[in-house]
């Protein structure tokens, strides 16, 4: 699949797939399973975003010929063979028997006794296996086997110690979530299972749902620390809930950015967030300590906040400046890594630009209403 190598190789560590998204159907028989990932494969293929829909390359059911050899037990009877020479035999002309060991110095070789390759690959050579007889002598396999050529199921795949069958399937310019979703609500009304058969869905997605899981607790947990430590810096509580207001308003500029380039959200743009944060405050606090500055120095509450802003306005702008810099290359990406560079630089770069704005227009004018030192001479607190 038109991939990153060292990513298919992580999706099969973690998945045992190497596709984005893998669709497991569990149960005991292997023609029914064969059936039914069949009409899985046809009514995936045809959801908007899916760019290729397989039987998984490794553990895909699939039937090769074989030759079946059936004894038969009263003929074996009759003529005295021991069931335990016929099997031996076969054994040693099909499979090998090693014989002994050849040793080059330290080095050993098995030496394995069978028939020879060309002998292996006609029926008709094997048909003349000669067994041996228990009085003497021996009789060729045919008289005491009948022979079969068939297609049978080669590849068995378990999970859960289940059999089950598997389809990879690859998307492009379709988010994972979204796709799983419709797949599902398809696969439940579409495909109609027997009782004891039971689908699965894997491969990214379950990577996915797990990270959803830990961001649900990492993320808030972030924001409150955020928020300790700047009540712990400023030991004010109106002071830190001002500052805390770049956060939302960065977040709207990341979502904004993302919807603007149609980037659907995922893990990458989740990091994104975290880091968009800690340079929003940055900027927020940046600001709000120059004007406790100018107030301890006995300004205006006015005064402190407008001179405070102008003087705030390069620090500021730098710093977003060089932030978004540093991540446009990586926005605009195209090559090997783009599915994880673009969506976390796009977060950062458009909640940088909301950010900004709040910290350079919006967050003097909440300072002026709900910020200390409303007057010349009060205290800051500290």
């Amino acid at each position: 699949s038109p991939t990153q190598p060292i990513e298919m190789r992580f999706n099969e560590i973690l998945e045992g797939s190497r596709a984005d998204v893998s669709l497991r159907i569990y149960g005991p028989d292997l023609g029914k399973l064969m059936t039914y990932i069949d009409r899985s494969k046809e009514i995936l293929s045809k959801i908007e975003g899916v760019d290729g829909a397989e039987m998984d390359a490794l553990t895909a059911l699939r039937k090769s010929p074989m030759l079946d050899i059936q004894l038969d037990y009263h003929k074996m009877a009759q003529l005295g063979v021991n069931l335990s020479e016929a099997n031996g035999a076969l054994e040693m002309a099909m499979g090998g028997l090693q014989v002994g060991n050849f040793y080059e110095v330290d080095r050993r070789f098995p030496i394995v006794l069978h028939l020879a390759e060309e002998l292996r690959e006609k029926t008709a050579n094997i048909e003349s296996l000669p067994i041996g007889l228990g009085d003497g002598g021996s009789i060729p396999l045919r008289n005491i086997a009948t022979f079969q050529e068939t297609e049978q199921v080669t590849t068995i795949a378990r999970g859960y110690m289940k059999r089950y069958a598997a389809v990879s399937i690859f998307l492009k310019n379709r988010d994972i979530a979204s796709f799983v979703g419709e797949a599902k609500a398809k696969i439940d009304s579409e495909l109609k299972l027997e009782p004891g058969y039971t689908v699965e869905w894997g491969g990214q997605f379950k990577n996915l749902e797990k990270a959803r899981l830990r961001l649900l607790i990492i993320v808030p947990l972030t924001v409150l620390a955020i928020l300790m430590v700047l009540f712990a810096n400023f030991g004010s509580a109106s002071l830190t809930l001002i500052i805390a207001t770049s956060i939302p308003f960065a977040i709207t500029g990341g979502i904004l950015a993302l919807f603007l380039r149609g980037i659907p959200f995922s893990i990458s743009a989740a990091v994104g967030f975290i880091a968009l944060l800690g340079i929003a405050v940055l900027n927020s606090m940046v600001l709000v300590d120059f004007i406790r500055q100018l107030l301890s120095e006995g300004r205006d509450l006015r005064e402190s906040v407008v001179m405070g802003a102008m003087a705030r306005l390069r620090p500021v702008l730098m710093t977003a400046l060089v932030a978004g810099l540093g991540f446009l290359p990586m926005a605009l990406n195209t090559g090997v890594g783009a599915e994880v560079q673009r969506p976390l630089a796009t977060v950062v770069i458009g909640g940088l630009i909301t950010s900004t704005i709040l910290t350079l227009l919006l967050l003097p004018a909440l300072y002026m209403r709900f910020g200390l030192g409303r007057s010349r001479g009060d205290s800051v607190a500290s």
